[in-house]
């Protein structure tokens, strides 16, 4: 795959894209989740090339993507990410996202209806608050003090385990994480 990056004018979004396109072949657009990057979806990706045309990201402030000012929002991820998507001729992509991913492929969804052919939400809930209870959205602005509550050992676990299913996917989750403070987390 062939590294690029795309200038938001606030910062810098490294991404990766098939080294030819195949015209003939659909297109596969990975977003990976909060404080994952490109690598969470390795595996795929080793599956999915020669097959498909392939996209993923350093989400803004995450991998290679980094530093980048944490004040964006999910409507700016989906622009960003259609920007790229029109610079690199990607057309009717199946956009896979996990966790975030699946927010930014759902919010991409709303803001250009028809531009992607399907979404695959892995672990990933519903946009709209409809879809929570009240208590859970009064939580939401805690979420980052309760974290710091935690060791960070034990915060690098618990999203480790709770963001891969294989032992492969772990191993790679754990390499990820092992790249930020528990401050950036």
């Amino acid at each position: 795959m062939r590294k690029a990056s795309f200038d938001t004018g606030r910062g810098k979004i490294v991404y990766w894209v098939s080294d030819v396109p195949d015209a003939t072949r659909p297109w596969v657009v990975f977003l990976p989740g909060l404080t994952a990057d490109r690598r969470l979806f390795a595996p795929q990706i080793e599956h999915f090339e020669g097959r498909a045309n392939c996209l993923v990201w350093d989400a803004p402030a995450h991998g290679e993507s980094r530093p980048f000012p944490l004040d964006f929002s999910l409507p700016d991820l989906a622009r960003w990410l259609g920007e790229i998507m029109k610079a690199e001729g990607v057309s009717a992509p199946v956009l896979v996202g996990q966790s975030m991913g699946g927010y930014v492929a759902q919010v991409f969804d709303v803001l250009f209806p028809g531009r992607a052919r399907g979404i695959v939400s892995v672990d990933s809930a519903p946009l709209g608050r409809d879809y929570y209870k009240r208590w859970e959205l009064a939580c939401l602005p805690f979420v980052t003090r309760m974290f710091y509550l935690y060791p960070w050992a034990t915060l690098k676990k618990t999203s480790t385990e709770g963001n891969a299913a294989t032992p492969e996917g772990r191993a790679i989750m754990g390499s990820i994480l092992a790249g930020y403070e528990k401050g950036e987390y």
